[in-house]
């Protein structure tokens, strides 16, 4: 449920017992009818600003975790239940009551991507592995903190990007890596080589993450790859997390990509 942009009555309708009641019953009747075995919940976000002129509210913190136990209580324990979590710093500290809620769930699906977003004004790695000096914002930081904060690791799912983030109007310095810039577009991973056509690839060795700069157009392109997706997946296993997620499947080629590197290396475990 919900997604980015997906979810602009949810602050409203998570607000008061009579319509999550309403929600979860739904939730139940459709898992029947479809023989679908939970549900993920992808509010976007609570307590905090999300998608433009989506309504949020300081409730929404104790009013999510309302909705967690309404629905763990009409689902019972043979449907799963989920919910994806921006990989931000302000989310982790201030949308959810981290404690209460992963009691009830099956795991929290922790988007580490867009990390650096299009309104940042400035470009940075959007789905880094590990912290730099530069960017606190990454994989590690947000699954680091869960951790400390008393959550279990077999809980915590990491979250892979199958496309790129493009800024334009990049000055050539670091070849673009934390320049200003304009966000001008996203690329799924399988139009890489038509779109991102004239880039030159660098590897950052210290965030574990790939970025490409146009230096003829100003261009900046910063996403996962099949090397960031092996260091990634190698990452759920040493950390003993419960897996890796993308967004999304139909931005990977048919063969020999994105799903075969994840593959490969839990294959090899």
């Amino acid at each position: 449920l919900g997604g980015w942009g997906g979810c602009k009555t949810c602050s409203d309708v998570f607000s008061t017992p009579k319509a999550r009641k309403e929600f979860s019953k739904s939730v139940l009747a459709l898992n029947k009818s479809f023989n679908t075995d939970g549900l993920d919940l992808d509010w976007e976000y609570p307590t905090i600003k999300g998608y433009p002129d989506h309504p949020f509210k300081p409730e929404d913190k104790s009013n999510f975790t309302a909705l967690i136990k309404g629905l763990r209580k009409t689902l019972g324990s043979q449907y799963e239940i989920s919910f994806a979590a921006g990989g931000f710093q302000k989310f982790l500290d201030e949308s959810v009551d981290w404690l209460s809620i992963m009691k009830i769930v099956d795991r929290v699906n922790i988007m580490s991507y867009d990390l650096i977003n299009g309104y940042s004004g400035a470009t940075g790695h959007h789905t880094a592995l590990y912290s730099n000096s530069q960017q606190k914002e990454s994989t590690h930081n947000a699954v680091q903190y869960l951790i400390k904060i008393g959550v279990p690791r077999s809980k915590i799912v990491i979250g892979a990007a199958f496309y790129a983030r493009v800024w334009e109007n990049v000055p050539a310095d670091n070849n673009g890596l934390y320049q200003a810039g304009k966000f001008k577009r996203s690329v799924g991973y399988r139009n890489f080589p038509k779109v991102l056509d004239g880039f030159q690839w660098f590897w950052d060795e210290t965030s574990q993450a790939p970025y490409a700069y146009n230096s003829t157009a100003g261009l900046f392109a910063t996403g996962d790859d099949k090397k960031s997706l092996a260091v990634k997946t190698k990452y759920a296993i040493d950390q003993s997390l419960n897996g890796i997620m993308f967004w999304e499947l139909s931005h990977d080629v048919y063969k020999d990509g994105l799903v075969d590197a994840i593959y490969q290396v839990k294959a090899g475990m």
